[in-house]
């Protein structure tokens, strides 16, 4: 979706109707998807007109930001790529690291927790999965 208005611009060209309509509907801000519902045309017409619009300097884009999921936040992304390598290292002994990897609340902590883990594993189980293990937590932190 992206939103539209008017210039300065005087209008000194000639216009088809479907032109002109939606040139007088961006008076004020509006989206694409609105103009195309007030207008009845299609919403590729609308845009190729919008377009046309822009290229002469009448029109203009406000925000041309594509509606986008927000990113995921860092520590979601750690908890991701950390689960993911002790799934890979541990297989089905990884189960019971994750309820307490879910309740870590900063990075700083997730981070910390890692680190415990790390010495924990090399000392009990494993010095092959430890090391796999440090080495994506070099990647992850």
């Amino acid at each position: 979706m992206q939103i539209y208005r008017q210039t300065q611009k005087p209008l000194g060209v000639f216009l088809s109707r479907e032109q002109r309509l939606i040139y007088s509907l961006c008076r004020e801000e509006v989206s694409d998807i609105l103009l195309a519902q007030r207008s009845g045309l299609a919403l590729d017409l609308v845009r190729q007109i919008l377009s046309e619009l822009c290229a002469q300097g009448l029109v203009e884009r406000v925000t041309g930001e594509e509606a986008k999921e927000p990113a995921p936040s860092p520590l979601e992304a750690a908890r991701t790529r950390l689960r993911e390598a002790l799934q890979a290292t541990l297989g089905e002994q990884a189960a019971q690291y994750l309820p307490e990897l879910e309740a870590k609340q900063s990075l700083a902590e997730l981070e910390g927790w890692a680190r415990r883990l790390l010495i924990k594993l090399r000392l009990t189980i494993s010095q092959k999965a430890a090391g796999v293990l440090e080495a994506e937590l070099k990647k992850i932190f």
